[in-house]
């Protein structure tokens, strides 16, 4: 009875540490305010969906400052601290306001999940186009959404997500033009060398001089033609449309980030 009594006493006091560890670490730190008390709450409810699941940690932070720390080291310090109590992995979205970066950051088991850059992007290509649009809701629910999806695969298939690889039509189109043109001039030395006469390269090689005289040359034009192309000058690189431009992966982390 006793030995019973202790039992149950060791799983309480386990399920209390759980709980207080929980609590400690909510899914949703919105450090920068971007959120209404309202929306938090929504993002919260989408995390916990996700993370009881698939019992995994599923974190977002955001930050008006890091100073001058490195976001992808941040977030992975993160991982290592505060969302690490997931039985199956731990992943948490950093967004950095003063930097205007975003950081997604997986410890080891979920380096399974999210493969390299192309994981990352999958989840990034649907949630950044929001957040530079300051639809932050939409954003933080979209990645936990996409991450849902990544550990469905994984789930089903048992390894994770990789995009298909295309057919090269590119090179096959290259292909085609190059023989074409091959075929082409081919063609034209062939012909070539059916004819024993010589194509000229002036006109006037065709004329009998002793008939013709040419008294007066004049070119008239009456017509002109101007092209205006507009150069922009925007800076765009393209580096902020949910591309990972930037890594802190290391043997424990996972994961990428880039600009909003």
């Amino acid at each position: 009875m006793k030995k019973l009594f202790l039992i149950l006493t060791l799983v309480a006091a386990m399920l209390l540490s759980a709980a207080t560890a929980l609590a400690a670490s909510p899914s949703l730190r919105d450090n920068a305010n971007l959120l209404s008390k309202a929306d938090k709450a929504k993002v919260e409810q989408t995390l916990k969906k996700i993370e009881k699941k698939y019992n995994v940690r599923l974190g977002v932070v955001t930050m008006k400052s890091i100073g001058d720390k490195v976001p992808g080291e941040y977030a992975n310090s993160l991982i290592d601290k505060v969302y690490n109590n997931g039985a199956n992995g731990n992943m948490v979205l950093l967004q950095v306001v003063d930097q205007r970066k975003w950081y997604v950051s997986t410890d080891k088991k979920l380096k399974d999940v999210v493969v390299g850059n192309e994981g990352v992007e999958y989840m990034s290509k649907k949630f950044v186009p929001l957040m530079k649009e300051g639809d932050y809701l939409s954003a933080y629910n979209m990645y936990a959404l996409k991450a849902g999806e990544l550990l469905k695969y994984y789930q089903k298939n048992g390894r994770g997500w990789e995009p298909e690889k295309e057919f090269p039509w590119g090179a096959l189109y290259i292909a085609l033009v190059t023989a074409a043109i091959v075929t082409y001039f081919y063609k034209l030395g062939l012909l070539a060398t059916m004819s024993n006469v010589n194509k000229q390269v002036e006109a006037n090689a065709y004329l009998n001089k002793e008939s013709f005289t040419l008294k007066e040359s004049e070119d008239s034009f009456m017509y002109s033609t101007v092209t205006v192309t507009l150069v922009s000058s925007s800076k765009d690189n393209g580096s902020d449309d949910g591309s990972v431009t930037d890594s802190s992966s290391d043997g424990d982390h996972g994961g990428g980030g880039g600009d909003y």
